[in-house]
């Protein structure tokens, strides 16, 4: 097995997001089904060289939005950058990014490592050698149980920028976690992952979440927040040459929001 070193990633992620809420504004007035859905995708590719530097072009499409978000980030000596549809870059420490709004941040191989350590506790299918992309792989299925989403949340060694335990323990509480399952495809003589999909569906009871964060301003909701997650990596080109170059350019920032409301 060679040890890798550099890999090329094509990814696209689709989001749905449904909520069916009762609130009421002012006392006096009369309550109301306020139904949201909302569908995002994400589509993009990128290299990967190992350990700690990454760089990925992205589009995300909002339905309703009109035009598409064009992005292009870049992790390299602890830092990522990232460039915003005027053409801008930007540049943040990557510290202040863990498990927030950064992409290439979240799909890291310190999130997989958290995966697989998960998988051991989950049910395994080995569907044998399959094929895929005109290769034979290893396909393996991972059903990961009721409590992984509290396995996950404890597995962090640092928390993510901005939580804190009691936060975490808030999330665990009111969400409940429907559906989470893994899809790996495996070359058995690198053991290279060729591809990676994930499927994750959650609720998250607005009630129970009012709940531990009352406010007076805010209209009384009821119901049930939905999200549904299905995200596919695909990687090649393993341990061909890559150079990754950090703009020079970049504006010093501590704010991601900043970097889209220009």
């Amino acid at each position: 097995m060679q040890k890798l070193k550099t890999a090329h990633m094509d990814f696209s992620v689709t989001e749905n997001l449904q909520m069916q809420s009762q609130g009421t504004a002012t006392p006096t007035s009369q309550s109301s089904v306020l139904p949201s859905n909302l569908a995002l995708s994400l589509q993009g590719s990128g290299d990967e060289i190992f350990p700690g530097q990454a760089s990925a072009q992205m589009k995300l499409s909002i339905p309703g939005l009109g035009t598409d978000l064009q992005l292009n980030e870049i992790v390299k000596d602890g830092k990522v950058y990232i460039q915003n549809k005027q053409g801008q870059w930007y540049v943040l420490e990557q510290s202040s990014l863990t498990g927030t709004s950064s992409f290439l941040e979240a799909a890291n191989s310190d999130q997989y490592s958290r995966l697989l350590t998960l998988a051991q506790k989950a049910q395994l299918t080995d569907h044998g050698d399959q094929p895929l992309h005109g290769q034979s792989l290893r396909h393996i299925s991972v059903s990961f149980g009721k409590d992984a989403l509290k396995d996950l949340l404890n597995s962090f060694e640092q928390l993510p920028s901005g939580l804190s335990q009691s936060d975490l323990q808030q999330i665990e509480q009111v969400t409940t976690l429907q559906q989470a399952d893994l899809e790996l495809w495996i070359d058995e003589q690198s053991f290279y992952v060729h591809e990676l999909g994930i499927t994750l569906k959650m609720d998250i009871d607005l009630n129970k979440l009012l709940q531990t964060t009352p406010t007076t301003s805010s209209p009384s909701l009821s119901g049930v927040f939905s999200t549904q997650t299905a995200a596919t990596v695909d990687y090649s080109k393993f341990n061909q040459p890559v150079t990754i170059n950090a703009p020079a350019n970049a504006t010093p920032t501590d704010n991601p929001l900043t970097i889209f409301q220009q």
